[in-house]
C-alpha cells in the first residue's frame, strides 16, 4: 500500500505533517481551525515510506523513517432490537453495570497507522501524559496511550531539542523508544495527523501546543487555595461541622467537597439530593459561602438502571451499550446531562463539579495483581471500544469536560467554571478543567513517583494537575476488608498503601505532612482519600509537629495567592506553565535533564520535596535517621533559602537540614514575589530577591466571573534592576482597582534586609 504524505506550514513555527493511504486528507480533529494553509510542500506522493527530514527554525529536528497503514473494521456493541439484560457490580470504582445480550456491528473502516522518527543519542523526550510509574524522560521506553484510572493519555511530547510533537489522534496509541527510533502506532485513524513545533525554550512549546488546541481559561479564585475533601462526608451536618471546625482554628479553606453519594442509596449517579441526609442543600451552600467556602459536588458519567435520570437518558436512547454510561460524543445527550444538573445541584449553589470516573472505563481494575502494561491496553481496547467509536474513543473526556463548561457558560456567566475531572484530553484546558492523577496508595514510592508524573502533564501541555494529598488508598488488605465489609478475601492490586493504622500511625503522620508540603506547591492543593481522615486536627492539635506544620504550609498557600493567582493569568493569557520542569528555565544544565526529584513552581521558587521518611515507619517503627538532605541548585542563579535567607551559589549540590517542618524550599535571584497578609486578600507585600535583574507582573481582577475576558482586570509590572538597585512598580493597566500601599522588603546578597513603606497611585512608582 502506498503511503502519501503532505507538510503544511501553519505558521513560522508550526508545521503540519499528514501520512495517509490516499491522496484525500482529512480536517483536523482536536486542533483548532486554523488560518489558511500554505507553503505545501509536498502532495499526494508516495514518499511515506521514505526518510524526510524535518526541519524547523532553520535547524534539522529530526528524520521520519517510515510509515505504514493496515486496514481494519471499526466495531461497536448494540444492544437494539431487544431488552438489554443488565448486570450491575459494586466495584472500587462505583457501581458498574453491564449488558451480556449485546451485538457487535460495523460501523466503520480505519486503519492501525505507524510512524517511525529517527532522534539523537543525546535528545531527552517528555510529556506523553500520566502514566502511574514515574517517568520523565522516555528514552528506551514503551508506553502505552489510554485512559484509565491512575492514567491520562495525552498524545504529544516535546524534546529537549526545543521542538514538540502533536498527534491529531484521538484513539488509543503506543509510544516506543528504542535504538534513537520513536515508533508511534495508532490504534485506529483515517490518517496520522501530527504537528512540529519549533520554540526556543519549552515555554514557547507549550503555548504552540496550546495555540493548536485552545487557551487555558481563569479557574475561579478559591481553587488556587486548599480544597478540603474524603471519601466521604456523608450528610449535610457533617460538611457544615468540618467548615466551622476549620473556621475556629482558624485555619483557611477554600473549598469543602461532597464526594459519591449525594444521591439516595441505590440510585448511583442520580441528581438528585438525598432528602434524608442533606434536606436543604440551599442552605447548607450559603452557609459555606458565608463563612467564604466553596463547593464541590461528584458527578459520574454512569447511572443506575431505574433511577429517574438514568430513565431520562433512555427515553432518550442517548445510553452506551452499557446501559449506564451517556454518550457524551451525542450534542443532545450532552444538553440532558446538564439539565440533570441544573434540576437541583447547581441551583443549590454549586460552585464546582467534580467529573468522576470521565475515562469513563476502567477494565482492570480489578485482580490480585496488575497486569502488564500491553496486557491492560489490550483489555482497554477491547472494553472501551465496545461502547465508543475506536477511530475517536480517547477524546471522550473531552466532549464531557465541553458539555459541562459550555452548558454552565451559557446559563450563568457570573461564576467560572471549575470541573475537577479524572480524564482529560488535549484541548480541555479551554473548558474550566483540573486533572488529578486518580486513586493512588500512600507509599512513599507513590508520592515519589507522582512529582514525575505532574511534571509529565505540564510537559503535555496541560496546566492544572492535582493529587490526592496524602494518597487515596491508606491502609492495605485490611483496610480493604473493612470498606468491602468482608472478613475474608484477597485485596485488589491497587489497594497498597503501607499504613492500616491510618492517622493513627507516625509513618503516615510524616508522610502525608510531606504530601501536603509538596501540594502547597502545586498549581491546585487538594488533600483527599478513603480509609482515613484527612482533616488538618486528624494529624494531632495545635503545639504537636505534624498539626503546626500542616498548618503552616496551607496558611503559606494563602500568603503566596497573588503571586500563584498571577501565574495563572499568565497561564490563561500567554500559554505559560505553572508546575515547571528544571527543562523550563536551565536546559543548557546538563544536571537537570533528567532530573524529576526537584521543579519550579513560577519563575521564583525551586520546589524540592522530602522524598523518604526519617522519622517513622510503617506501625509508627521508629527510624531515627538524619533529616539532612541533598539538593541541586541549578546553575544560572544564585539562590536563597526561602526559610533563613541564606544565600547559594547556583550549579551545585548542597546539603540542608529538613525537619518535618521544612520542606526545602529556594528563592531564585531576581525573584519578585507579591504576597498577601491576609487570607482572601490583595497583594499588600513585594518582596525582591537581588542577585540579578528580575520581573514579574502582578494580575488582579474579581476571581469569580468572567468579567476579565472584557478587560475588567488590572495589571501592573514590577521590575527590579540589580545594576540601579532599584525597583519600579510599574503603571496599573486596567480598569480593576489595585492596591494603594505596598509592603516592600529587599533581600540583599550580603545578608541586609531592606523594608519601606510605599503608596501607590496607579502610575509608575521607583523604590530605591
Amino acid at each position: 500500500m502506498n503511503t502519501y504524505m503532505n507538510t503544511f506550514e501553519i505558521n513560522e513555527n508550526t508545521l503540519r505533517v499528514v501520512l495517509s493511504a490516499d491522496k484525500d486528507v482529512k480536517a483536523p480533529y482536536l486542533v483548532k481551525e486554523q488560518p489558511a494553509f500554505n507553503g505545501i510542500c509536498t502532495v499526494g506522493t508516495d514518499n511515506g515510506k521514505e526518510e524526510s527530514k524535518i526541519i524547523g527554525n532553520g535547524r534539522d529536528l529530526f528524520v521520519q523513517k517510515n510509515s505504514s497503514f493496515v486496514k481494519k473494521d471499526v466495531n461497536r456493541f448494540t444492544f437494539e432490537g431487544g431488552k438489554p439484560i443488565v448486570v450491575t457490580k459494586k466495584t472500587v470504582d462505583g457501581e458498574r453495570s453491564f449488558v451480556e445480550n449485546a451485538n457487535e456491528v460495523k460501523i466503520g473502516e480505519a486503519y492501525e497507522a505507524k510512524v517511525v522518527f529517527e532522534i539523537e543519542p543525546d535528545e531527552a523526550i517528555y510529556g506523553l501524559g500520566q502514566h502511574e510509574d514515574g517517568v520523565l524522560n522516555y528514552r528506551n521506553t514503551t508506553e502505552y496511550l489510554y485512559h484509565n484510572n491512575m492514567k491520562i493519555p495525552m498524545p504529544v511530547f516535546i524534546s529537549s531539542k526545543n521542538y514538540a510533537v502533536f498527534f491529531d489522534c484521538s484513539s488509543m496509541m503506543i509510544y516506543e523508544e528504542k535504538d534513537n527510533k520513536i515508533t508511534v502506532t495508532c490504534d485506529a485513524v483515517y490518517q496520522i495527523d501530527y504537528y512540529v513545533i519549533c520554540g526556543n525554550c519549552f515555554d514557547d512549546l507549550i503555548a504552540g501546543i496550546r495555540t493548536l488546541t485552545g487557551a487555558a481559561v481563569m479557574l475561579p479564585k478559591w481553587a488556587f487555595g486548599y480544597i478540603q475533601s474524603k471519601e466521604r462526608y456523608k450528610t449535610q451536618e457533617e460538611i457544615l461541622s468540618v467548615a466551622d471546625e476549620f473556621k475556629k482554628r482558624d485555619i483557611p479553606l477554600g473549598c469543602i467537597v461532597l464526594d459519591w453519594l449525594s444521591w439516595e442509596d441505590g440510585k448511583w449517579g442520580n441528581m438528585h439530593f438525598d432528602k434524608s441526609r442533606f434536606p436543604d442543600a440551599r442552605k447548607m451552600v450559603d452557609e459555606l459561602h458565608s463563612k467564604g467556602v466553596a463547593f464541590m459536588i461528584s458527578v459520574w458519567p454512569n447511572r443506575k438502571e431505574g433511577c429517574e435520570d438514568h430513565k431520562e437518558f433512555e427515553a432518550a436512547g442517548k445510553l452506551l451499550c452499557n446501559y449506564s454510561n451517556y454518550d457524551a460524543f451525542d450534542e443532545e445527550a450532552r444538553d440532558i446531562y446538564w439539565k440533570q444538573c441544573e434540576r437541583e445541584l447547581f441551583p443549590a449553589g454549586t460552585d464546582a463539579w467534580w467529573c468522576d470516573s470521565s475515562e469513563p472505563f476502567t477494565p482492570d481494575w480489578n485482580g490480585e495483581k496488575k497486569r502488564p502494561e500491553d496486557v491492560r491496553y489490550e483489555m482497554a481496547k477491547e472494553s472501551t471500544n465496545k461502547y465508543l467509536d475506536a477511530r475517536v474513543s480517547a477524546a471522550h473526556p473531552l466532549w464531557h469536560a465541553k458539555g459541562i463548561y459550555d452548558h454552565q457558560r451559557a446559563a450563568c456567566d457570573t461564576k467560572r467554571v471549575c470541573n475537577l475531572t479524572r480524564a482529560g484530553y488535549p484541548g480541555i484546558q479551554q473548558y474550566g478543567t483540573i486533572l488529578w492523577s486518580g486513586d493512588i496508595a500512600a507509599t512513599w514510592e507513590v508520592y515519589r513517583h507522582q512529582i514525575a508524573e505532574g511534571l509529565s502533564m505540564s510537559m503535555s501541555g496541560m496546566p492544572y494537575w492535582t493529587l490526592d494529598a496524602g494518597g487515596f488508598f491508606v491502609g492495605n488488605t485490611e483496610s480493604w476488608k473493612r470498606w468491602a465489609n468482608v472478613k475474608e478475601g484477597t485485596r485488589p492490586w491497587f489497594w497498597h498503601g503501607s499504613f492500616e493504622n491510618g492517622v493513627a500511625d507516625l509513618g503516615y503522620r510524616e508522610l502525608y505532612t510531606r504530601w501536603l508540603q509538596l501540594a502547597a506547591f502545586l498549581p491546585i492543593m487538594r488533600s483527599h482519600g478513603t480509609d482515613t481522615p484527612r482533616e488538618p486536627w486528624q494529624f494531632g492539635e495545635k503545639g504537636t509537629v505534624y498539626y503546626d506544620t500542616i498548618v503552616k504550609y496551607i496558611n503559606l498557600r494563602y500568603e503566596l495567592m497573588p503571586y500563584t493567582y498571577s501565574l495563572a493569568a499568565q497561564v490563561a493569557m500567554s500559554g505559560y506553565t505553572m508546575m515547571r520542569s528544571l527543562m523550563f528555565d536551565f536546559e543548557n544544565d546538563d544536571n537537570v535533564k533528567d532530573m524529576w526529584q526537584e521543579y519550579m513552581y513560577g519563575p521564583a521558587f525551586l520546589v524540592a520535596p522530602v522524598l523518604e521518611a526519617y522519622q517513622y515507619g510503617p506501625d509508627s517503627t521508629p527510624l531515627n535517621k538524619s533529616s539532612e538532605v541533598e539538593v541541586y541548585l541549578p546553575n544560572g542563579a544564585k539562590w536563597y533559602d526561602y526559610e533563613t535567607k541564606q544565600l547559594y551559589e547556583g550549579g551545585q549540590k548542597i546539603k540542608t537540614d529538613a525537619p518535618i517542618s521544612k520542606m526545602p524550599l529556594f528563592v531564585r535571584s531576581g525573584a519578585i514575589i507579591p504576597k498577601a497578609s491576609k487570607v482572601n486578600g490583595e497583594a499588600d507585600t513585594i518582596e525582591v530577591y537581588s542577585g540579578q535583574d528580575g520581573m514579574f507582573v502582578l494580575y488582579l481582577d474579581n476571581g469569580k466571573d468572567y468579567a476579565y475576558e472584557k478587560g475588567e482586570m488590572t495589571t501592573i509590572p514590577v521590575i527590579w534592576s540589580e545594576e540601579q538597585q532599584a525597583l519600579m512598580i510599574g503603571k496599573a493597566v486596567g480598569n480593576y482597582s489595585y492596591p494603594e500601599k505596598f509592603h516592600v522588603v529587599l533581600y540583599k546578597e550580603d545578608g541586609t534586609v531592606l523594608s519601606q513603606d510605599i503608596i501607590y497611585k496607579g502610575e509608575d512608582t521607583l523604590v530605591r
